[in-house]
């Protein structure tokens, strides 16, 4: 497929250093496309759909990419920006794949740092950042997620919801199954149906996945499940251990910037974690080799070749999450505060939240058995606590931080990953 897709752009006459805005869901046409493109040298920009208009437009009118691929819904969608609409060439997708190539797929040489893939994703805040990804990059998180994966004992498929874990697999040669966006009971039946020689042999998911497999995945056999993409009960992984008693569960920290920043065995996470009364598996392990760390009273600072460089055309997130040290290395900051002890780094919260606010939600936590709640403060300071099913849980909450308002909320979840609280979105702004 990408041998067919390389053909039919050459035709087009892209060459390497150009670049193309590329819009297409999870599926084989996406990778195969993709592979199409960083072989040729050839710049994808990827876009999050749902980012406000005037950002993308912004985006798109600087990087100028010289075609757009996308199938029929992707050009309802682009026809509604006017930066997209003034790309040069529109190519259809499918019609990448209408013929095909008896060629074998040839790679071009590039200059490692010349652009492989630019995201552009508003990420968990919500302020959208746009990142370059190199092809040297792209060779060394491939390098350190194979590690930190470490399935070359594995022959079967992965169960895979992370676009970066898929194309690791792919560059390992290793079947990945890949998961439609809409997690709809259908998909399990089909995915309980497979012949037993795809069925997958592991899992890379987020927590919210791993709460949909652990109900509907009929199969027994999964030897290797990774999880990571935000915080976890640690009710939702003791679910899944009894589960799949025998399997190896990872417990992934990371970011859209850097995957992985540190692991650890979640039976281990888990464990440390009730032993502090944690409702949440706040044990994050220790930094993989690849990681350079600098911990300050408030604040996690990471370096490392798979740690993505400065942000496109963004001087304010730039000067906020970027800093260079005197040997001109380049360091990011994760948003977290991160404390350690003798086993390991321990998750404590955003570090735009207070140390206190932190401990009161985890406390909450425990007290109502959810962590369908967050804590935040009106402009004279007073605490206010939103939560799901409020009404019922008031008394129990009231008795215990009597000095709490408790509101009634609906919570929800960031669209990419379905785990992480929206906070804006959950008090209704």
């Amino acid at each position: 497929m990408a041998a067919s897709a390389a053909k039919e752009f050459h035709s087009c006459g892209l060459k390497a250093g150009d670049s193309v805005l590329l819009l297409e869901n999870l599926s084989p046409r996406l990778y195969s496309t993709l592979i199409a493109l960083i072989s040729q040298g050839i710049a994808v920009v990827l876009v999050e759909p749902w980012m406000k208009i005037d950002r993308i437009n912004s985006v798109i009118e600087r990087i100028k990419p010289k075609a757009f691929v996308s199938g029929t819904i992707g050009k309802l969608w682009g026809l509604r920006l006017k930066s997209v609409r003034n790309i040069p060439k529109w190519i259809t997708i499918g019609n990448l794949y209408k013929s095909s190539s008896s060629q074998k797929l040839e790679s071009v040489s590039v200059d490692p740092d010349s652009p492989g893939i630019i995201t552009f994703t508003s990420g968990t805040t919500g302020n959208p950042k746009g990142m370059v990804r190199r092809h040297q990059y792209l060779v060394d998180q491939h390098n350190i997620l194979s590690k930190a994966q470490d399935n070359s004992e594995l022959q079967g498929s992965d169960l895979c919801i992370f676009a970066n874990f898929a194309l690791s697999n792919l560059s390992s040669g290793r079947t990945s199954i890949i998961f439609p966006p809409k997690w709809k009971q259908k998909y399990f039946d089909y995915l309980n149906e497979l012949d037993k020689s795809l069925k997958p042999e592991s899992a890379t998911v987020g927590t919210a996945f791993l709460r949909q497999i652990t109900k509907n995945l009929d199969n027994d056999k999964l030897k290797s499940i990774h999880v990571g993409g935000a915080l976890t009960d640690c009710a939702i992984f003791e679910e899944a251990f009894k589960k799949w008693p025998d399997s190896h569960f990872s417990h992934i920290y990371g970011s859209t910037e850097a995957e992985p920043v540190a692991l650890s065995d979640a039976h281990e996470a888990v464990k440390l974690s009730r032993e502090k009364n944690y409702f949440q598996t706040l044990f994050l392990g220790k930094p993989v080799e690849a990681i350079s760390a600098d911990i300050g009273e408030n604040q996690l600072w990471i370096s490392g070749v798979h740690v993505c460089p400065e942000y496109l055309y963004n001087d304010i997130e730039n000067k906020k999450n970027k800093r260079k040290d005197e040997n001109g290395k380049i360091w990011h900051r994760m948003g977290d505060r991160i404390t350690t002890d003798k086993d390991g780094w321990w998750y404590t919260g955003r570090d735009s939240q207070s140390q206190e606010d932190f401990e009161i939600e985890q406390k909450v936590y425990s007290l109502i058995q959810s962590s369908a709640a967050f804590l935040d403060s009106n402009k004279n300071g007073d605490k206010i606590l939103y939560c799901q099913q409020a009404n019922r849980r008031r008394p129990l909450i009231k008795e215990k931080f009597p000095d709490l308002e408790v509101r009634d909320c609906t919570i929800v979840r960031d669209k990419r990953h379905r785990a992480r609280i929206d906070r804006l979105r959950s008090r209704g702004k």
